[in-house]
């Protein structure tokens, strides 16, 4: 089977139809492994949070008052990269999930397709885990 880039609509690269298969199912496996770890990364934050608001309100009112604490913004900047940047990260792995289900369902249904477009994002991925997997 050829891949074809979608944007110069050339030859990359010639593998067989199960061999892609193979490559792009190790591709999404990776890519929901990633997703877990940002979920991870996600509760730890939020748990340590937790903790240290919990410790806060146990401290007397004359220890609250030398206890320093970030002011706001820090908090709230602090909030944005540790979680809604992870969740923006986690829904665009989804998006390119999604793509790679279309793919592999389509190359399940056509076993004989002789070429596919690819986009150049996802032949750099199949490229990276070819290096990585020694292939």
């Amino acid at each position: 089977m050829l891949i074809l880039d979608e944007l110069y609509n050339t030859v990359v690269f010639e593998v067989s139809s199960d061999e892609l298969i193979r490559i792009l199912k190790e591709v999404k496996n990776k890519k929901e492994i990633d997703i877990d770890l940002l979920k991870y990364k996600i509760h730890m934050f939020e748990k340590k949070k937790r903790i240290e608001e919990a410790y806060y309100q146990s401290l007397s009112t004359f220890r609250k008052i030398f206890t320093g604490r970030p002011p706001g913004h820090h908090q709230a900047v602090e909030y944005l990269v540790n979680v809604k940047e992870r969740f923006n990260e986690i829904e665009m792995i989804k998006q390119n999930i999604i793509t790679l289900n279309s793919i592999l369902s389509l190359l399940e249904a056509e076993p004989n397709k002789q070429e596919i477009v690819l986009s150049p994002s996802l032949i750099e991925e199949i490229r990276k885990w070819q290096e990585t997997e020694g292939n």
